[in-house]
């Protein structure tokens, strides 16, 4: 495999391979990474129907997944379609149910990421890892207790291996945790046969990462039980803080390097939504004492949240795990402590799905305040994702939409949710795929807005708004165009960007602008702007050249 990765076994051949996401690959063999897409909407209906024998309860499962943004999402990728149809299965039933029948899970529909997989675990724990021992009528709580000695060796086995980012075990790795394969097999393992030299070895792994990452947050969330463990835990977790005094077990033995926390934010926000569960009595067979000080946690929480987005400069990635991890909790008393420090939201090049955007509306929803800057440039976020973010937008001083393919349709959406208000101040619109009609909803719009001073693009509303700062192109304005030149110097120095397909087309978009907007006279917006038409030129150049394999 190597020699064909390197070249030097049939070096005309193409290779393609596919990883996990947490794959480190060595990226200079390859001239390309990709990402695959999932399904297409039309198929997410297709799958349903054909996941339920009942149509009546396939209409009213899907019904409910278009209608809720966390699961629309995730339902694009195969596995979790499944996972989310397997969940939904002790919801959805076209018939009543009979008196003595009553469903056993005891809970509303799932709305959050950590209930769908919740939802997914029980059901897969009921109907296949206890092999006959329950009804559909046995109550949630006897489920689990039956399944709790499994569930945390399972759970132990996942976290440990978590923290080392190991997602293969031998049988001696199960055997350390008291794990035998023939009794989680076909529930949460998949076993492989892995070559290793001239033999192959029996090997296994959670059948998906995110499996490991719930069973690990579930096993956590059990595990510890005192206010200061939790919070010890997230300061680990979120920013590699090293636990100075616990006795409780996942907080001991850690074996976790810094450069590896990214790893970790699925199972974070896996842990806060168990870490809710738990507080809401639904892990009941589970956990036989409460956290100490239970009722106080949310405050507590809502106090450390708030300390992060005061005292700590974050980064994008990680600032938007914590707003994801506050959705999770949804909690009202721990948001609304934290989201009045949030004064700033930098996004810029992060590709955001529907799910991110509903986490910062979430979160946002709850503060008082104006947001003075809120970026969300070349971040990819859809008119579905610009809907979601609609009721908060009026509410920023600065809003950055630069790169963003919005359209017509999407435009009009941003018409409107700004049209009434009197706090934005600046509005960033170059490179928004924005047309003839869009531009008429704009300036219709926006001719009633009395706060607005800056906005780029829109020329013609400078007849009805004479005072109005308007900036055709970004070549006009000095600032946009260092901001543009500090991106483009960020990929130079570190050419494995250029691996986005996102990056790669947004340099397009910035270099079609610069050549729409032509020759400039001589001065300062002159001379940046041929710096940076060369320098994108050259960055466009070199991708080219690496593809073709010089």
């Amino acid at each position: 495999m190597v020699a064909l990765i390197k070249g030097s076994l049939l070096p005309e051949a193409s290779v393609i391979i596919t990883t996990r996401p947490s794959t480190e690959a060595p990226k200079r063999f390859f001239q390309r990474c990709c990402v695959v897409l999932g399904f297409e909407e039309d198929q997410v209906k297709e799958y349903t129907t054909k996941f339920y024998k009942d149509s009546e309860v396939a209409q009213k499962v899907y019904d409910y997944i278009v209608n809720n943004d966390n699961l629309f999402v995730l339902s694009f990728i195969p596995l979790y379609c499944y996972i989310i149809c397997t969940a939904m299965a002790e919801f959805f039933s076209s018939q009543p149910n009979n008196a003595g029948e009553s469903k056993s899970l005891e809970l509303s529909p799932p709305r959050t990421v950590s209930e769908v997989y919740f939802c997914y675990l029980f059901t897969a724990v009921k109907h296949h890892g206890l092999k006959g021992r329950t009804e559909r009528s046995t109550p949630r709580s006897e489920v689990l207790s039956l399944a709790k000695q499994q569930l945390m060796k399972l759970g132990k086995l996942a976290y440990e291996n978590l923290l080392q980012k190991k997602i293969l075990f031998d049988k001696a790795d199960l055997e350390n945790y008291g794990v035998t394969p023939a009794d989680v097999q076909s529930t949460f393992l998949c076993h492989i046969l892995q070559p290793i030299k001239e033999e192959t070895v029996e090997m296994f792994s959670f059948f998906h990462l995110t499996v490991q990452e719930h069973l690990a947050a579930l096993y956590c969330a059990i595990n510890l039980s005192s206010q200061d463990d939790i919070i010890q835990a997230l300061d680990f977790w979120c920013f590699g803080v090293r636990p100075s005094s616990s006795t409780a077990a996942p907080l001991q033995n850690l074996h976790l390097s810094v450069d590896k926390l990214e790893s970790l934010q699925m199972f974070t926000r896996f842990f806060m939504g168990m870490l809710r569960a738990r507080l809401s009595g639904h892990l009941e067979g589970l956990v036989h004492s409460p956290i100490e000080q239970e009722d106080s946690i949310p405050n507590r929480l809502g106090l450390w949240f708030r300390d992060q987005f005061k005292t700590r400069e974050l980064e994008n990635q990680v600032a938007l795990n914590l707003l994801h991890c506050l959705m999770e909790f949804h909690m009202k008393e721990t948001t609304s402590f934290a989201a009045p420090e949030i004064t700033k939201l930098n996004l810029f090049k992060m590709k955001l799905s529907v799910v991110d955007c509903a986490a910062i509306h979430y979160v946002l929803q709850f503060s008082p305040h104006k947001l003075q800057e809120l970026n969300l440039g070349y971040s990819n976020i859809g008119n579905r994702g610009l809907n979601r973010l609609r009721p908060i937008l009026h509410r920023c001083e600065s809003l950055y939409m630069c790169g963003n393919n919005l359209g017509p349709e999407g435009g009009l959406e941003l018409w409107n949710a700004l049209e009434n208000n009197n706090t934005v101040e600046e509005l960033y619109l170059d490179i928004t795929g924005i047309t003839e009609r869009g531009t008429e909803n704009i300036v219709n719009c926006l001719s009633k807005n009395t706060s607005l001073k800056t906005l780029t693009r829109l020329k013609e509303l400078e007849k009805r708004r004479p005072e109005l700062r308007i900036i055709a192109n970004f070549v006009d304005d000095l600032g946009l165009l260092q901001a543009y030149l500090d991106w483009v110097e960020e990929i130079r120095t570190d050419r494995d960007q250029m691996d986005s397909v996102k990056n790669a087309d947004a340099l397009q978009s910035v270099l079609k602008g610069l050549q729409v907007a032509g020759t400039m006279e001589k001065g300062a917006n002159a001379e940046k702007a041929k710096e940076l038409q060369t320098k994108i030129e050259e960055l466009l150049n070199y991708s080219t050249e690496v593809i073709r394999g010089k």
